[in-house]
């Protein structure tokens, strides 16, 4: 298959009879491709990098760490910040900025206008559940009254992000059909740090123009960017729909992947999906994929067993050596452990028996060549160690007082690995014809693959569609109907068990899992008590009569009894049940609604309505009517942000011995702590399950609904054909050929 050997026009006389959706996929897939191709094959073009990841993966502090050593790129601390973002180089630092064009901010005005009565039915299903006798509201106790706030998060994020975007641009006082569609060129004198000023007001959080602004090319002064395009994406799980399709497209015509994934939510399902669907058909080669495990800092300051078995094992060095020896083996044992994750995860995936051979060709070379884990924080923080803002001392104190060690620059860069990863990306440059080369072969070859999967199902759909036109009967379509859709509304009850059934079963592992959160909670709620007995001398005075005639000393000796307990030990307690808690209750949301057994359970009981038996019955055509309605089955996504609880702790007793008359404070320390781990985390999860039962009780509902409006439509659609048989089963067998000529030509 080259560029032009198939196009999606030699279908479109056939587009009548062909299902939309399977023809525009296959249209945008193709489309695609000539874009890419033309973008590959470009004269003396730049070899282009993107660094890609959900959004808060540390994508900006990356790039900040590794090539200006500085806040050059803002960090996105909302989804309104992220802009795609090129970085070349160029004599004079200058910055274009694109603004959104027409299109796009109408389409973002019309999510904007939609928050009200998106938020009044948040408001409303949140009251709903409130009265719900589902087992996830009693089993988690939801509260009968919502804040504002509460109802905001509620509100679908496009939504939500479409309104503060258009919310941002009239507090600004901007005129926004004065720039759509136009780019500004900043110009600077000097250099890339008088970039980051300029910069603000089109990307930073609070700036004039951040709400319009689409991307930015920044050109800059250094001179080790030659013949390279480093590109910030916004993460993939980014609401702005644009923003997020801008990404997804951009990958076709990018040769190397950066793929950045936060080591506290090592490999997400959305980082996967990136890996599995995305990469393939973008014409990535497996040997051009890096995985990157970004804040490799927090990680270290997690696992404080790391730094005391990096200890024992610098014990083996002479004292001078002791030092670098304890940070070269803490890093090793954190990778280690980090890259035994990771393959457990790739694992899992690559032995997953539908996956496709590219996708497993794929994970099987990230595998292979391992993760690299850095921590951009640690390289900022050895660049300005004498100037540090008071969050990064906070930050740098944790971390020395976790691990026991007194992090230095020097050490701090180490942690980093920036140099490492840095000079991997400059070293792309050196492969640059050849992965141009092999990226053609694999756009060509990823392309051809999505195309024969997506004609395959297309020519299916056709065969189903003449044999039912060609077979079917008038007066028998009208009693099929009205069988089936007497069969559906018969059968709601039982569709809707099988969802109460998964409610029930997710209810009870969150009741068993709080639980033994709460069993746990006691055990790491315990300080360890140390009884230390010295002996000490003391001298005593044996004259006679007072010293009369001259003293004689006695040394006698006692017992001496120093009770204390460990502030560090504390901390580490209560970081290690926040850790442990933390990923239970991820794995518990992720785990309670097994998507794809849900989807399998619902499609049995909806077949089982059916007389499957019967020669009248028309498997084909009841079984794609359930097919579509499963696709709609959903549930939303998680996330967990990250709190360090042993903070409190250090500030009132430090992390060395307390004394006995301190030690009943720092119990009640260590056991506020963790009542606050439980407390957060349960106010955390009770939102996301809440969502969650929101969706499924919503699909419950609707389901039969939907199914029955997706039932009358098909089969209106199917009594028009078979009103005009002759001529319907002409055109579909005609698009068919069609279909089976296009997949000869692959």
């Amino acid at each position: 298959m080259t560029s032009n050997r198939f196009s999606p026009a030699s279908l479109a006389p056939h587009a009548a009879v062909i299902d939309a959706e399977q023809f525009s996929s296959l249209k945008e897939l193709l489309d695609g491709l000539e874009v890419n191709l033309v973008a590959n094959r470009e004269q003396g073009r730049a070899l282009r990098i993107a660094v890609v990841g959900q959004m808060k993966a540390g994508k900006s502090s990356f790039l900040n760490a590794a090539f200006f050593g500085r806040d050059l790129l803002p960090k996105a601390d909302t989804p309104m910040t992220a802009a795609l973002t090129k970085i070349v180089y160029a004599p004079q630092a200058k910055a274009e900025v694109m603004f959104y064009s027409p299109s796009d901010w109408a389409d973002i005005e019309q999510r904007a206008n939609q928050y009200p009565s998106a938020y009044a039915e948040a408001e409303r299903k949140l009251k709903e559940a409130s009265k719900s006798d589902s087992p996830f509201a009693k089993a988690l106790q939801a509260p009968r009254v919502y804040t504002a706030q509460e109802i905001d998060r509620q509100v679908p994020e496009a939504i939500r992000s479409s309104r503060e975007l258009v919310e941002m641009a009239r507090r600004q006082g901007l005129d926004v059909q004065q720039y759509l569609g136009k780019t500004e060129v900043l110009e600077v004198a000097g250099g890339a740090q008088d970039l980051a000023f300029a910069l603000q007001a089109y990307v930073g959080s609070g700036g004039r123009f951040t709400a319009i602004t689409k991307m930015s090319v920044l050109h800059v002064d250094d001179q080790r960017l030659q013949g390279l395009e480093v590109i910030d994406t916004p993460g993939f799980n980014d609401p702005v729909v644009s923003r997020g399709q801008i990404t997804r497209r951009f990958l076709g015509q990018c040769d190397v992947i950066f793929l950045l994934s936060a080591v506290s939510q090592f490999l997400t399902s959305s980082d996967m999906s990136v890996l599995r669907e995305q990469l393939p058909e973008a014409g990535i080669d497996s040997k051009a994929v890096f995985l990157v495990g970004s804040q490799r800092d927090l990680a270290l300051r997690q696992d404080r067993s790391i730094g005391v078995a990096a200890s024992k094992l610098a014990e083996r060095f002479a004292p001078e050596q002791r030092a670098a020896a304890r940070t070269a083996a803490m890093l090793q044992l954190l990778d280690k452990k980090m890259t035994e994750q990771a393959s457990l995860t790739l694992d899992a995936q690559i032995n997953q028996s539908d996956q496709d051979n590219k996708t497993r060709h794929i994970l099987g070379a990230v595998r292979k060549a391992a993760p690299r884990f850095i921590s951009s924080w640690a390289w900022l923080v050895a660049e300005h160690f004498d100037t540090l803002s008071e969050e990064d001392q906070e930050q740098l104190d944790q971390l020395c007082s976790a691990t026991g060690f007194a992090f230095e620059p020097d050490s701090l860069r180490q942690l980093s690995n920036i140099p490492a990863l840095r000079e991997e990306i400059l070293a792309q440059h050196q492969r640059k014809h050849q992965l141009l080369a092999d990226k053609e072969h694999e756009l060509i070859e990823g392309v051809r693959n999505g195309t024969r999967e997506r004609l395959q199902q297309i020519a299916i759909t056709l065969q189903a569609r003449s044999d039912q036109v060609r077979n079917g009967d008038l007066g028998a379509l009208a009693l099929t109907e009205q069988d089936m859709l007497s069969r559906l509304q018969s059968g709601k009850a039982r569709l809707e068990a099988v969802f109460d059934e998964q409610l029930v079963k997710a209810s009870q592992q969150f009741a068993l899992l709080s639980t033994d959160m709460r069993e746990q909670a006691q055990k790491y709620s315990r300080i360890q008590v140390v009884r230390e007995t010295t002996t000490e001398s003391y001298q005593v005075d044996t004259s006679w009569f007072g010293g009369l005639f001259g003293h004689d000393w006695e040394t006698r000796y006692r017992d001496v009894v120093t009770v204390y307990a460990s502030a560090q030990d504390a901390i580490e307690q209560v970081e290690i049940f926040a850790l442990q808690t933390t990923k239970a209750l991820q794995k518990a949301i992720i785990d309670c609604v097994d998507l794809d057994e849900l989807r399998r359970n619902v499609g049995v009981a909806a077949m089982a309505l059916f007389d499957t038996g019967s020669a009248d019955f028309d498997a084909e055509l009841m079984l794609a009517e359930v097919n579509k309605s499963l696709r709609r089955i959903t549930i939303p996504n998680v996330n967990f942000g990250n709190k360090d609880y042993g903070s409190k702790i250090i500030k009132s007793f430090g992390s060395d011995r307390v004394s006995e008359s301190q030690i009943n404070g720092l119990k009640d320390a260590q056991r506020e702590a963790v009542s606050a781990i439980i407390r957060d985390l349960e106010n955390e999860v009770q939102a996301k399950v809440d969502a969650i039962e929101r969706s499924l009780e919503s699909t419950s509902q609707t389901f039969v609904g939907n199914m029955s409006r997706d039932i009358q439509q098909s089969l209106a659609h199917l009594r028009k054909d078979i009103a005009n048989k002759e001529q319907t089963i002409e055109q579909l067998s005609a698009a068919h050929l069609a279909v089976t000529q296009a997949l000869a030509s692959l």
